[in-house]
Protein backbone atom coordinates (compact mmCIF):
# COMPACT_ATOMS: atom_id res chain seq x y z
CA UNK A 1 0.00 0.00 0.00
CA UNK A 2 2.86 2.39 0.81
CA UNK A 3 4.47 1.77 -2.59
CA UNK A 4 1.20 2.50 -4.37
CA UNK A 5 0.75 5.77 -2.43
CA UNK A 6 4.37 6.75 -3.14
CA UNK A 7 3.94 6.06 -6.88
CA UNK A 8 0.71 8.10 -6.93
CA UNK A 9 2.38 11.03 -5.15
CA UNK A 10 5.37 10.89 -7.52
CA UNK A 11 3.04 10.89 -10.51
CA UNK A 12 1.17 13.89 -9.12
CA UNK A 13 4.43 15.74 -8.46
CA UNK A 14 5.63 15.09 -12.01
CA UNK A 15 2.30 16.26 -13.43
CA UNK A 16 2.45 19.47 -11.39
CA UNK A 17 5.99 20.21 -12.54
CA UNK A 18 5.10 19.46 -16.18
CA UNK A 19 2.10 21.78 -16.01
CA UNK A 20 4.16 24.56 -14.44
CA UNK A 21 2.21 24.65 -11.18
CA UNK A 22 3.63 27.20 -8.81
CA UNK A 23 5.29 29.27 -11.56
CA UNK A 24 2.78 32.09 -11.28
CA UNK A 25 -0.63 32.58 -12.82
CA UNK A 26 -1.81 30.06 -15.40
CA UNK A 27 -1.29 31.08 -19.02
CA UNK A 28 -4.21 32.81 -20.70
CA UNK A 29 -3.54 31.12 -24.02
CA UNK A 30 -3.74 27.44 -24.73
CA UNK A 31 -0.22 26.35 -25.51
CA UNK A 32 0.41 23.51 -27.90
CA UNK A 33 1.45 20.40 -25.98
CA UNK A 34 4.42 19.69 -28.26
CA UNK A 35 7.61 21.67 -27.97
CA UNK A 36 8.16 23.92 -30.95
CA UNK A 37 11.72 24.04 -32.22
CA UNK A 38 13.42 26.10 -34.85
CA UNK A 39 12.99 23.21 -37.27
CA UNK A 40 9.20 23.02 -36.87
CA UNK A 41 7.73 26.22 -38.32
CA UNK A 42 4.19 26.14 -39.58
CA UNK A 43 2.40 28.50 -41.92
CA UNK A 44 -1.34 28.63 -41.43
CA UNK A 45 -2.38 31.50 -43.70
CA UNK A 46 -0.49 33.04 -46.57
CA UNK A 47 -1.69 35.60 -49.11
CA UNK A 48 0.24 35.94 -52.36
CA UNK A 49 -0.65 39.55 -53.09
CA UNK A 50 1.10 42.80 -52.29
CA UNK A 51 -0.65 45.06 -49.84
CA UNK A 52 -1.44 48.73 -50.09
CA UNK A 53 -1.44 50.75 -46.91
CA UNK A 54 0.38 50.15 -43.66
CA UNK A 55 1.17 46.59 -42.68
CA UNK A 56 1.07 45.43 -39.06
CA UNK A 57 3.37 42.68 -37.77
CA UNK A 58 2.14 41.13 -34.50
CA UNK A 59 4.48 39.01 -32.39
CA UNK A 60 2.79 36.79 -29.75
CA UNK A 61 5.36 35.50 -27.26
CA UNK A 62 5.81 34.26 -23.71
CA UNK A 63 8.63 35.08 -21.30
CA UNK A 64 9.20 31.39 -20.50
CA UNK A 65 9.34 30.31 -24.18
CA UNK A 66 12.82 29.31 -25.35
CA UNK A 67 11.98 29.68 -29.04
CA UNK A 68 10.49 33.14 -28.35
CA UNK A 69 13.78 34.18 -26.77
CA UNK A 70 15.53 33.10 -29.96
CA UNK A 71 13.14 34.94 -32.31
CA UNK A 72 12.87 38.19 -30.30
CA UNK A 73 16.22 39.58 -31.55
CA UNK A 74 15.13 38.76 -35.11
CA UNK A 75 11.88 40.69 -34.65
CA UNK A 76 13.84 43.66 -33.26
CA UNK A 77 16.14 43.54 -36.28
CA UNK A 78 13.12 43.50 -38.63
CA UNK A 79 11.62 46.40 -36.67
CA UNK A 80 14.70 48.49 -37.39
CA UNK A 81 14.85 47.51 -41.06
CA UNK A 82 11.14 48.02 -41.81
CA UNK A 83 10.39 50.85 -39.35
CA UNK A 84 9.04 53.12 -42.10
CA UNK A 85 6.81 50.52 -43.82
CA UNK A 86 5.54 48.22 -41.05
CA UNK A 87 3.93 48.72 -37.64
CA UNK A 88 5.34 46.22 -35.12
CA UNK A 89 3.39 45.12 -32.06
CA UNK A 90 4.30 42.46 -29.48
CA UNK A 91 2.02 40.77 -26.95
CA UNK A 92 2.98 38.57 -24.02
CA UNK A 93 0.30 35.85 -24.10
CA UNK A 94 0.46 35.50 -20.31
CA UNK A 95 -0.26 39.17 -19.61
CA UNK A 96 -3.85 39.86 -18.50
CA UNK A 97 -3.95 42.90 -20.81
CA UNK A 98 -3.33 40.59 -23.80
CA UNK A 99 -6.21 38.22 -23.07
CA UNK A 100 -8.63 39.68 -25.64
CA UNK A 101 -6.12 39.98 -28.50
CA UNK A 102 -4.86 36.44 -27.88
CA UNK A 103 -8.43 35.16 -28.18
CA UNK A 104 -9.17 37.35 -31.20
CA UNK A 105 -6.29 35.87 -33.18
CA UNK A 106 -6.78 32.37 -31.73
CA UNK A 107 -3.20 32.04 -30.55
CA UNK A 108 -2.63 28.47 -29.39
CA UNK A 109 1.16 28.32 -29.41
CA UNK A 110 4.11 30.62 -29.11
CA UNK A 111 5.78 32.20 -30.86
CA UNK A 112 3.01 33.10 -33.28
CA UNK A 113 3.36 35.86 -35.85
CA UNK A 114 0.45 37.55 -37.61
CA UNK A 115 0.76 40.04 -40.47
CA UNK A 116 -2.21 42.31 -41.16
CA UNK A 117 -2.89 44.37 -44.26
CA UNK A 118 -4.01 48.01 -44.28
CA UNK A 119 -7.60 46.92 -43.56
CA UNK A 120 -6.37 44.97 -40.50
CA UNK A 121 -7.17 41.63 -42.13
CA UNK A 122 -4.83 38.67 -41.68
CA UNK A 123 -2.65 38.12 -44.75
CA UNK A 124 -0.08 35.86 -43.11
CA UNK A 125 0.00 33.77 -39.96
CA UNK A 126 2.88 31.54 -38.95
CA UNK A 127 4.19 30.01 -35.77
CA UNK A 128 7.29 28.33 -34.49
CA UNK A 129 10.94 29.12 -34.95
CA UNK A 130 11.30 30.99 -38.21
CA UNK A 131 14.64 32.45 -39.18
CA UNK A 132 15.35 36.08 -39.99
CA UNK A 133 15.52 35.49 -43.76
CA UNK A 134 12.10 33.81 -43.80
CA UNK A 135 10.41 36.59 -41.82
CA UNK A 136 12.16 39.29 -43.87
CA UNK A 137 11.05 37.64 -47.12
CA UNK A 138 7.41 37.69 -45.96
CA UNK A 139 7.59 41.39 -45.11
CA UNK A 140 9.36 42.22 -48.38
CA UNK A 141 6.61 40.44 -50.32
CA UNK A 142 3.89 42.59 -48.75
CA UNK A 143 5.80 45.88 -48.79
CA UNK A 144 6.88 45.47 -52.42
CA UNK A 145 10.60 45.37 -51.60
CA UNK A 146 11.16 41.93 -53.18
Amino acid sequence: MQVRRWVTLCGLAIALVACGAGDGPPPIATISPHITTLSEPSVEVESQSRVSGPITFIDFYAEWCTVCKQTTPLVHRLREEFKDEVIFVSYDVDAPASRDIVRQYRVVGVPTFVILDGKQEVISRFSGGFGYADMKQKLERYTGKD
